[in-house]
């Protein structure tokens, strides 16, 4: 069975959607449980109360950012893959 060019890509812009999700969601995660411990330590008058938008703003433009990020790695290694199967001759 040869792999086609076309599949790999498919599979690839697949993987990268699901590595963006999953990276996204994690870090708007963690960023989701530094509020509430912020707001913990607040309501036992240890700390100052915080905004929900000052903690999960920046934290959800990370989670963008940083899934982009990953999503264009696989991407990038996918699209490598898929011209190493293209026949060479296109190349001439």
């Amino acid at each position: 069975m040869r792999l086609r060019p076309r599949t790999v890509l498919v599979v690839t812009f697949v993987a990268a959607l699901v590595v963006f999700a999953a990276v996204q969601d994690r870090v708007t995660a963690s960023g989701a449980r530094r509020y509430v411990a912020q707001q913990r330590l607040a309501m036992a008058g240890r700390s100052t109360p915080v905004a929900i938008e000052d903690v999960m703003a920046p934290t959800v433009r990370r989670s963008v950012r940083d899934g982009l990020t990953w999503s264009a790695v696989v991407m990038g290694g996918g699209l490598a893959v898929a011209s190493f199967l293209l026949p060479r001759s296109r190349f001439r």
